[in-house]
């Protein structure tokens, strides 16, 4: 059974991760809007919303390469502030119509925490946005998570707080045979877990089709392979009671 308490500390970061979607989506809205055209492009506030990468550099190259972000906002979660920015893209050439590409990452620092988020899209067709929408709660909630591990963050919980994990992380990164693994490392386990409980509850869908549709989707784009599929599931599922606060999976 899921008691109260579990379910009031969740609603908090419900709380957080909604203010911050909202916050994300009227910039995204502003900037593209004071952005111009593909064919005449301008930028918004100094910042460069089309881009067109070099021919070997992917949306994912060009963000971690790029220095300058959209500042999205100051927000709150167990008694510390973090700070939101954005780096934005609309690439025709990298980005098919009618779908989005997002990433982000989260850096617990001692003095600064702040989560940054990546979005690319093909264009400025607003549609996408309602696919974008669950997607990046699950994002923003599963960076919150991640600000909660570290033991110099000013969010970290000692409930929560998790060993550090750059080595192997370096490790998976260079060897496309284990990437399954991150998937199995305890801060990945916990901020997915939550990350797509969010995203159910945005999408108002059983939390056990999303987690399903979810590990299904990297099968299907070959990230990982059934048995790896498999052995996540178990890990997650498991891990779930630990947690607490959400529903558990069959």
């Amino acid at each position: 059974m899921i008691k109260l308490a579990q379910i009031i500390k969740e609603g908090a970061y419900d709380k957080v991760t909604g203010d911050i979607n909202r916050a994300v989506f009227i910039k995204l809205k502003d900037a593209i809007k004071g952005a111009g055209t593909q064919e005449k492009p301008k930028k918004y506030k100094g910042y460069e919303v089309y881009k067109d990468p070099i021919p070997t550099q992917n949306l994912q190259d060009l963000f971690q390469d790029e220095d300058r972000t959209l500042y999205i906002g100051e927000f709150e979660a167990n008694g510390a502030t973090f700070e939101v920015e954005l780096k934005l893209a609309i690439s025709p050439d990298s980005v098919e119509p009618g779908k989005f590409f997002i990433d982000g990452g989260a850096e617990d620092d001692e003095d600064f925490p702040s989560i940054e988020i990546h979005i690319g899209l093909a264009n400025n067709d607003s549609a996408v946005f309602s696919k974008l929408q669950p997607v990046l709660r699950d994002l923003v909630r599963h960076e919150i998570e991640h600000l909660t591990h570290g033991k110099s963050s000013p969010l970290g919980l000692t409930s929560k707080l998790l060993r550090g994990d750059k080595a192997m992380r370096v490790k998976i990164r260079q060897n496309p045979a284990i990437y399954y693994k991150y998937f199995l490392l305890p801060k990945e386990v916990d901020a997915n877990i939550h990350g797509l409980y969010s995203k159910a509850k945005t999408m108002k869908k059983p939390y056990q089709d999303v987690v399903d549709e979810y590990l299904d989707g990297l099968v299907d784009d070959g990230i990982i392979t059934k048995p790896n599929r498999e052995q996540i599931y178990k890990k997650w599922k498991a891990r779930i009671p630990k947690i607490g606060g959400l529903p558990p999976l069959k």
